[in-house]
């Protein structure tokens, strides 16, 4: 499993225990045991005489996810994130940034503009998307210049970063009409 977002790694499974190390968006945790909300993990990539696989502790359930799961369930942190162009925190986030960021998150290298994250990624024809995969839009249509991405969450679902439009902040939402004769391919990372 990986992290979501930094959260914290505690010595016990409460949220008065004491906090002995956290984790970063992305970072990969083993888990060993569930009690109510919380998992107790070992942190493999912060190495401890306390355990040879890794530190020990106990983190919330909720602020982690299967690998596989893991690249959209990052993005949604952003929900809500203003729209800044070239941004790439929760301060502010564009598009792209959106989608490089949570790849990044989980080790996974992809280029940082749209246009460019079409061109490297896997085509997946339209229509037989999964849920992380990226739609890619151009203003002009099939054959002009990649100028949206966002990651595909469910059938007709697209969560990203508009830059224009009464909502300039991630948002989780069907894919607007709007957005539908702009929609030029899908593809796969």
């Amino acid at each position: 499993m990986r992290a979501i977002r930094a959260t914290g790694v505690l010595a016990g499974p409460a949220a008065d225990a004491e906090q002995v190390t956290q984790l970063l968006a992305g970072e990969r945790v083993e888990v060993h045991d569930r009690e109510g909300d919380w998992l107790r993990v070992t942190v493999p990539g912060q190495w401890s005489s306390k355990d040879a696989m890794g530190y020990p502790g106990w983190a919330l359930a909720a602020d982690l996810a299967h690998d596989e799961d893991s690249v959209v369930e990052i993005a949604r942190t952003y929900l809500g994130t203003p729209y800044v162009w070239g941004g790439l925190t929760h301060d502010g986030i564009d598009c792209s940034g959106l989608v490089h960021a949570s790849f990044r998150a989980v080790g996974t290298a992809v280029p940082r503009d749209a246009f460019d994250q079409a061109a490297t990624c896997e085509p997946v024809e339209l229509g037989s998307e999964r849920p992380g995969d990226l739609w890619f839009f151009a203003r002009g249509g099939p054959g002009t210049r990649i100028t949206h991405v966002g990651f595909v969450t469910a059938p007709g679902v697209l969560l990203h970063a508009p830059d224009s439009g009464p909502r300039r902040y991630v948002v989780e939402e069907e894919l607007p009409d709007e957005r539908r004769p702009t929609l030029v391919a899908a593809g796969r990372f």
